[in-house]
């Protein structure tokens, strides 16, 4: 076998494969564990073969050496850059130091100055599967020993290889108990669930046609249930007439190679309620004899649920239609209005980031209505120094949509003509509520101050206001008015509360 010299040794701390090796003894679960047995036993094997005063088993991690087993010392644990056993890692082989104190590598070591004076060191790489090396099993003297042989050397990397045996073992044993933990675990939140789940179970002869019970059978089947359905006849008695074909059926095919019972069906309950139920089972024999046994589960909200969900998808496929008619519309006559490439891209974008704004908020709540502070807020994280305040209030998404088109035209000339293309420019963005001749009225002014270069008119007009225009009077039901101020444009829209939904 051979053994690490001065010449060849390399540095530890800087193998590439340090990660994958800490990861391998991270995997064993064994740093800082408490003294197990077999370790021990063969930490006083190798002191008794070798007839020496010191020996350990010890793992090395990314900062130290701890000893697993340790016999002769009185620590558990050294700083790695200080131990002998860190020259194994990266050479993977076994390392033998007759007189530490003639080592250039080690006679300035702790462990050679102080106690325990160690000057002999012996030891083998604890390797794992990979090749990677863990640990080492190591012995020493505070002699110095120079007949230590070639025998002796393989004889203690046998031993450091039922170390590595043992630690795999051990994992084995751990996994398994964790699988065993596991399934346990698993078993009880079962039951936990079909206690909670409303679930019976039945079991049918089907010679006799005797029908026995079990779990929560009474809240599925009715209060009458472990007095009055104790028969198959019974039972099916209980069972819409609509479906009792399909669930004989069903019966029947449990008796086939490979198949099971399956059957969802409605049962009438003696005080008019209908239920549905989602019956499941096997076919099992007992003693020869027939038996259908298997688990009822109460799915009448599942089956309200699921067509509730059929309502909710028709209406968002109708709002995604919507709103990709209007995402088509703006891209067109943005298109028109552009006056180059690069200025359709950012008005698209804007507009782009507007209808996702709006579609985003809708999102976080549920789909149909929308925060408009979280509107405006959201507006401000694109456009500085933007200040708002106003009542929540709740719109639906048609009013969410216009709304966020309208505030990112409002900004977007406001950063190229307005407020916000001056560093000392402000917005701010006040709304109330106010009762109106048939409705309560929403008032949003839009105040802009900071001005670079005061306009005596307006931009020209284009799709921008066309689309506030459109948004304001079409869409919301409203009017808005524009002011040129010399500080800066104050906008002023009134719209009715828009009606929300149920």
């Amino acid at each position: 076998m051979a053994l690490t010299t001065a010449d060849d040794f390399p540095s530890d701390m800087n193998d590439p494969l340090e990660p994958e090796r800490l990861t391998t003894l991270n995997s064993y679960d064994i740093m800082d564990s408490e003294p197990e047995i077999v370790f021990d036993r063969l930490t006083r094997l190798a002191a008794n073969i070798f007839k020496a005063p010191i020996a350990s088993i010890s793992l090395i991690d990314d900062k130290r050496q701890w000893f697993k087993s340790v016999v002769g010392l009185d620590r558990r644990q050294t700083a790695r850059n200080i131990s002998f056993c860190r020259h194994i890692v990266q050479s993977r082989e076994a390392l033998i130091v007759r007189d530490a104190a003639e080592d250039e590598r080690f006679r300035a070591n702790p462990f050679v100055l102080e106690a325990p004076y160690l000057r002999f060191y012996a030891g083998a790489p604890v390797v794992a599967e990979n090749g990677l090396v863990i640990g080492t099993l190591w012995i020493g003297d505070t002699k110095a020993r120079t007949d230590f042989s070639p025998p002796e050397v393989e004889q203690l990397q046998t031993m450091a290889d039922i170390v590595m045996s043992e630690l795999e073992l051990r994992r084995e044993i751990s996994a398994r108990r964790q699988a065993q933990k596991q399934a346990a675990e698993d078993r009880a939140n079962l039951e936990l669930t079909l206690a909670l789940s409303n679930t019976a179970s039945f079991v049918l002869d089907l010679v006799e046609g005797k029908l026995a019970w079990g779990g929560a059978y009474s809240e599925v089947w009715g209060e009458d249930t472990a007095d009055n359905l104790v028969t198959e006849n019974a039972a099916f008695e209980r069972i819409h007439p609509d479906d009792r074909a399909a669930v004989r059926e069903a019966m029947a095919a449990a008796g086939l190679p490979g198949q099971s019972y399956d059957a969802k069906f409605r049962i009438v309950l003696p005080s008019g309620q209908t239920k549905w139920i989602h019956g499941y089972g096997d076919y099992v024999e007992r003693n020869g004899a027939p038996f259908l046994t298997g688990l009822n589960v109460d799915i009448t909200k599942s089956i309200a649920q699921q067509e509730q969900l059929k309502l909710h998808t028709r209406e968002l496929h109708h709002r995604m239609r919507n709103l990709f008619a209007t995402l088509q519309s703006i891209m067109s006559l943005t298109k028109k209005s552009a006056t180059s490439i690069d200025d359709y891209i950012e008005r698209i974008q804007g507009r782009l980031r507007a209808l996702n704004r709006a579609q985003q908020i809708l999102l976080d709540t549920n789909f149909v209505t929308g925060s408009l502070t979280a509107l405006v807020q959201d507006l401000t994280q694109s456009y500085p120094r933007i200040f708002f305040e106003g009542p929540e209030i709740t719109i639906p998404e048609n009013a969410m949509v216009s709304l966020s088109l309208v505030l990112n035209e409002l900004a977007t000339n406001a950063s190229k003509y307005g407020a916000l293309s001056s560093n000392k420019g402000r917005i701010r963005i006040q709304w109330t509520i106010e009762a109106g001749d048939e409705a309560e009225q929403i008032i949003l002014i839009w105040s802009e101050k900071g001005t670079s270069e005061p306009l005596d008119t307006p931009p020209s007009s284009g799709f921008g206001s066309s689309l506030i225009d459109h948004s304001v009077k079409g869409n919301l039901q409203g009017e808005i008015v524009r002011d040129w101020r010399p500080e800066g444009l104050e906008c002023k829209i009134r719209f009715p509360v828009p009606e929300l939904a149920d």
